[in-house]
């Protein structure tokens, strides 16, 4: 068991291991903390009681205490000095919780004796690791193919075809303009009606049956679509239930795509022929291939470094993960003007269903940043001051002393991320250094796709610390 005490903030706190990546800590706040909690507490709320004899506001506190409780204000004045008593203890005995606490049991509290708590946390992980250096990588052909050449002419065709009303029947691929209104058991219900609204046949945008019940029609026609909504869709009020649309046929446009030939090649591009055009298509190929190759070289080698890696991981790990993935996805929803209640209506998912998405590719950026520490670990690397701010120049764009005054506001925790980010990087370098490139390599390749960078954060924090707004100091 481990002791360490603080003046400063007027507690004591010590900790003790229950199993294996899990703690306690066992936090008292003296008596004088205690009633400064108090105190903030009454003042924050004293405008809400009203007793006789006292204008509202106005009550002394022992005499709320006597008519509600004595412990009417031990709530808020929790709030008030446990977060700092548990951010000082967390870094006096140097524990890295990986999640918020999995359970804060309060203990005795008065005014005389103080107030003590039991926290119990999840910490990283101990993790062991060898046999990094000649690990394999499958060869892959970074020269570009004519077939890959032509698939890239077509995607660029397709991305300038015209759009042209025809007069003909609907046909997959069409795009039609269409009216159209929902009802479910008589009622329409919301947001299933639009005007005007374009729908490509055979995209698969709506419920599963809409879209084929429109192949055939003409612009005019008015048809009744039978459809049943999903079993898991994101509304309880219409998963598994039948519905009718009233869909009127505004217009059907067919996709009219350009000849590929030198004036082809002249609109698209700053070439004048197709021949020179096609060169250079191959040329930005291959360099495309070479950085793949890299990533995908990058991403065989983390997944074998997790097989070796011996560790045990706590589940709360990979949660605040999921939780972490979720904060940066309404971050960028948001950043688009839009709500997440809108966004997941629309997108027919639901939060529980996101987070379920994310699960394997969070486990995975969980296992693969321990195995990597490991390696820097038994590596003795460190990152030096001029690493570190080499590091965040490259994530922030930010340099001289606008980089120096973002540097400066970073808290310990954040800074410790940062490092681990960098730490990573220099193992995984270390490891891609010595390893050996296979025809057939030890495990097959199965590319996890990573979830959208939060790099942009870091640069949101450094645009306000430069602006001067001093709540980007604090994480």
């Amino acid at each position: 068991m481990s002791k360490s005490k603080s003046k400063q903030t007027q507690f004591t706190s010590e900790y003790e291991k229950l199993e294996k990546n899990k703690i306690k800590l066992t936090i008292t706040i003296s008596p004088e903390g205690f009633r400064e909690g108090l105190v903030k507490a009454y003042n924050k709320n004293k405008h809400y009681f009203d007793l006789p004899g006292f204008r509202k506001g106005k009550a002394p506190r022992k005499m709320i205490e006597q008519m509600y409780g004595k412990d009417v204000f031990h709530e808020d004045a929790i709030n008030f000095v446990l977060p700092d008593a548990y951010e000082q203890s967390l870094e006096q005995h140097n524990i890295d919780p990986v999640y918020k606490p999995e359970e804060i049991e309060p203990g005795e509290m008065s005014e005389t004796t103080g107030a003590v708590f039991y926290v119990q946390v999840y910490i990283r992980p101990e993790v062991a690791i060898d046999g990094y250096y000649g690990l394999t990588y499958p060869k892959m052909e970074t020269n570009a193919t004519e077939a890959d050449v032509q698939d890239a002419l077509k995607a660029e065709q397709e991305k300038n075809a015209r759009q042209v009303s025809v007069e003909r029947a609907a046909e997959n691929g069409d795009i039609v303009t269409i009216n159209f209104t929902g009802y479910s058991e008589g009622e329409a219900f919301e947001g299933g009606s639009a005007q005007d609204f374009d729908l490509t046949l055979g995209s698969n945008q709506f419920i599963p049956g809409f879209e084929a019940q429109l192949v055939g029609h003409v612009v005019g026609d008015d048809i009744k679509v039978e459809v049943t909504f999903p079993e898991e869709y994101g509304h309880e009020t219409l998963a598994g239930k039948p519905a009718t649309f009233e869909v009127e046929i505004l217009d059907v446009k067919a996709k009219e795509l350009p000849e590929i030939d030198d004036d082809f090649a002249q609109d698209v591009s700053e070439f004048d022929n197709l021949a020179d055009y096609k060169a250079d298509l191959a040329q930005k190929i291959a360099e495309r291939k070479t950085s793949q190759l890299d990533s995908n070289k990058r991403m065989h080698l983390v997944r074998q470094l997790i097989q070796l890696a011996e560790m045990e991981v706590p589940e709360a790990m990979y949660t605040a993960r999921i939780d972490e993935q979720w904060d940066s996805f309404t971050r960028q929803i948001q950043s688009h003007g839009m709500d997440v209640e809108s966004y997941m209506r629309f997108s027919n998912m639901t939060e529980e269903m996101m987070r379920a998405s994310w699960a394997e590719q969070c486990k995975f950026d969980v296992d693969s940043q321990l195995a990597l520490e490991a390696v820097a670990i038994k590596e003795a690397m460190a990152v030096n001051d001029e690493e570190f701010r080499t590091h965040l120049g490259e994530m922030t764009t930010f340099e001289g002393d606008a980089l120096d005054k973002f540097i400066d506001t970073i808290t310990p925790p954040r800074r410790k991320d940062f490092e681990r980010d960098l730490l990573c990087k220099k193992a995984l370098d270390l490891v891609v250094e010595n390893a050996i490139a296979v025809d057939e390599p030890d495990m097959p390749v199965t590319p996890i796709t990573a979830p959208p960078s939060d790099d942009n954060v870091v640069e949101g924090e450094a645009e306000e610390i430069i602006s001067g707004d001093d709540a980007a100091t604090s994480e």
